[in-house]
């Protein structure tokens, strides 16, 4: 009997707890949904850390339960990484159950440091890969670096998430997990075979190269149609359609050019069934694709694939907006002061130096998105600028500096982000 299977069977001998435990869940998410409707936007994230609180507790309540279940789980190769995501993502949790995980196990080791991909996920929206890194010395000090998929030697347009292995104590191996999204659909499934090049970088860079084949099918997304206009305080923007794959929910939306305001976000995009039962953002640390100034979007949520609910919504809560004429600030930073900001929509603008400037953002503390991507200086000159976040439970900050000396002043930022709402409660039918 595979390992996957062995899971299937376990889950089913636990089915009646395994219920209880997920019906408790949703009873509190709803409750939290309908109440987080009625509450100061700023709770509207605070939410957001709830529901992962709840849907940890909630897993953590099974184990404890059936202590064979979660070794079993941990034992089969590439799911040990997986795990704390399926914690948290019931899409990642669905495929797993439904036995769309596919084992690989192909290693490749430089400098007694062996690196190991377990196992796939994959379907139209990319993939998501489950490794193990060891090496008979700690693997403490080492982080992944360049990492890229190649398909018939080619490197492919991918968007790659990884994360820092960040382990308290020293450890001889690291599992972890990398979110590879296809925003272009450049992934030809039909020619199946792979190769991923990944850098892990510590005392020195090592470099591997794992080729793969996928043997087991993709599974086709499930496409709703929609076409459905929606109007927030005049601003237009059209649903159109609804792509559900095993790793995503992806929602495709366009905004109307004709706005006088810029949509820059919508605070919560869920998927809800006939039942009440919600598939939120889950685990991905990619939430989409498209910037404020696309009027196409694209948003990523948790997958409802394999449940198969007989009736599904889309509901959509409150608009971050900004007036289009009320977007540009002006730092002249020869004289470390603004030239020019809105008065209607100001920023509390700090530490302005020649190399940049700090955002304070205490007023609106849960507020993450990021408010500049970069600047154009006197001369039309692109600025990059880089961010860091700096937050605690009473401070919030969203830092920014720049290259000194490579740019004339003044130089014009143009929000790409505003702690702004717009209030709006929607559900439109998908089937």
């Amino acid at each position: 009997m595979s390992g996957i299977k062995k899971v299937q069977q376990l889950m089913d001998q636990q089915m009646e707890v395994i219920q209880v435990s997920q019906s408790t869940g949703s009873a509190i998410l709803n409750g939290i949904k309908l109440a987080q409707r009625k509450k100061q936007r700023k709770t509207k994230i605070v939410f957001s850390l709830s529901a992962v609180a709840v849907l940890f507790l909630g897993f953590t309540f099974m184990t404890r339960i059936s202590p064979a279940f979660a070794q079993v789980f941990e034992s089969i190769p590439g799911l040990g990484a997986i795990v704390a995501i399926i914690e948290y993502d019931r899409g990642v949790e669905d495929s797993v159950q439904n036995n769309y995980f596919e084992e690989i196990g192909v290693s490749n080791t430089e400098n007694e440091v062996t690196f190991t991909l377990d196992g796939v996920i994959a379907d139209e929206t990319g993939m998501l890969l489950s490794y193990t890194l060891e090496s008979p010395q700690s693997v403490n000090d080492y982080r992944l670096g360049k990492t890229v998929l190649l398909q018939n030697e080619e490197e492919l347009g991918l968007v790659y998430v990884t994360s820092d292995f960040a382990q308290d104590e020293q450890t001889n191996e690291i599992k972890n997990t990398i979110r590879i999204s296809d925003p272009s659909s450049v992934i030809d499934y039909s020619n199946p075979s792979f190769e991923l090049e990944v850098s892990v970088i510590g005392q020195e860079e090592l470099k591997f190269v794992i080729p793969f084949t996928l043997n087991n099918k993709i599974a086709k997304p499930k496409k709703y149609n929609i076409n459905q206009e929606v109007i927030v305080a005049g601003q237009k923007f059209t649903v159109e359609q609804v792509k559900i794959s095993p790793l995503h929910a992806a929602i495709e939306i366009e905004t109307d050019n004709q706005n006088d305001m810029v949509i820059f976000d919508f605070l919560s995009i869920e998927l809800q069934d006939g039942d009440g039962d919600m598939w939120g953002n889950g685990s991905s640390s990619i939430s989409g694709f498209g910037s404020a100034d696309n009027t196409k979007r694209t948003f990523f949520l948790e997958s409802s694939y394999f449940q198969e609910p007989k009736e599904l919504f889309l509901v959509i809560g409150d608009l971050v907006a900004l007036p289009k004429d009320e977007r540009e600030v002006v730092i002249d930073f020869d004289k470390k002061e603004v030239v020019s900001m809105s008065e209607q929509y100001p920023l509390q603008l700090e530490n302005i130096s020649e190399e940049g400037f700090a955002v304070r953002l205490d007023e609106h503390i849960h507020y993450k998105h990021t408010l500049f991507n970069n600047g154009l200086d006197t001369n039309g000159k692109n600025i990059v600028l880089s961010v860091s976040n700096r937050f605690s439970d009473t401070e919030n900050f969203q830092v920014f500096t720049l290259e000194k000396g490579m740019y004339e002043n003044p130089v014009t930022f143009e929000l790409q982000g505003y702690p702004n709402y717009l209030e709006n409660d929607i559900s439109i039918k998908i089937k």
